[in-house]
């Protein structure tokens, strides 16, 4: 786990944390294609400089799966 937590609900509040996380993400990647699903291919050339964000968010839910997988 990232953080040991001092009580007994440690390990539920991870599972709680991770499902939270995952639906915020999958909620975030459905309102962006939304909004930018009709756009000009101009209006949305600023999106690439989010690649970086959106690989190191990727990577830290990977990582937090993983972890939880294993320690399960």
């Amino acid at each position: 786990m990232f953080l040991q937590l001092p009580f007994h609900a440690a390990a539920n509040l991870q599972r709680t944390v991770l499902t939270l996380n995952t639906v915020i993400l999958i909620a975030a990647l459905i309102v962006v294609e939304l909004v930018y699903a009709d756009a000009p291919k101009e209006k949305r050339a600023h999106l690439k400089h989010f690649y970086p964000l959106f690989l190191v968010l990727g990577g830290l839910l990977v990582y937090a799966i993983y972890k939880q997988v294993r320690a399960s």
